[in-house]
């Protein structure tokens, strides 16, 4: 249906300037179906490091069963729960697991969600999370300094990447800086870098900017 509105509707330079001044939007939820709603629910609280802002009451699958003529609840949710990550109202941003019955272990190949990213207000603060982490046994699959921020990606218990991260610079002119460089442009992925010896040379003092140079 999108494809044949962009295809067959108005031209891409009307679609393009349809909503271009309107006020801005933000992200408000991620929601995530899972068939594993406690093993989900514990991680992302672990890894976020929030409550449920609201969770809904356990149905019996067979609850969901309709008669003839009623309308199906929506994707067989059995039960639902939202984690608020920040609240500047109207505006929220939550990540939400939805427990959906009859669906498959695994995320598949097919187009959609790649991964999460949840960022720290310091470069410091995505350090204290991962040491945190790391002694509940919750360990990145991937660590990566990019340039302008250094990432720790994560797999939850479905198999989503979740990456945190932070900044490699302490001011907004700095960190938009780095895009304009040289290392950017030749190096937009960054180098893989072992955490646990990044993180040691972190707390012993190794001057920051040795450790998130790239070269190009």
């Amino acid at each position: 249906m999108a494809e044949a509105i962009i295809n067959n509707g108005p031209s891409q330079e009307k679609l393009l300037k349809l909503t271009r001044f309107l006020k801005p939007i933000r992200i408000g939820e991620i929601v995530l179906k899972t068939s594993r709603y406690p093993e989900m629910k514990t991680w992302y609280q672990a890894v976020l490091g929030v409550e449920t802002f609201f969770e809904s009451k356990l149905k019996a699958a067979s609850s969901l069963d309709t008669k003839p003529g009623e309308l199906k609840p929506a994707g067989n949710v059995i039960q639902l729960c939202f984690f608020r990550v920040h609240m500047e109202y109207p505006y929220g941003q939550m990540v939400v697991l939805f427990h959906v019955s009859g669906i498959g272990d695994r995320p598949t190949n097919d187009p959609g969600l790649h991964h999460m990213q949840f960022r720290h207000a310091s470069f410091e603060d995505t350090i204290v999370r991962y040491e945190r982490l790391c002694s509940a046994g919750i360990k990145p699959f991937r660590t990566a300094t990019h340039g302008p921020f250094t990432s720790f990606y994560y797999h939850d218990p479905d198999g989503n990447s979740v990456e945190l991260f932070g900044s490699n610079f302490d001011t907004e002119e700095e960190y938009l800086g780095y895009f304009k460089t040289e290392s950017f442009a030749e190096n937009h992925a960054g180098i893989d870098v072992d955490p646990e010896e990044f993180v040691r040379r972190f707390r012993s003092d190794a001057p920051q900017s040795n450790l998130l140079k790239i070269s190009v």
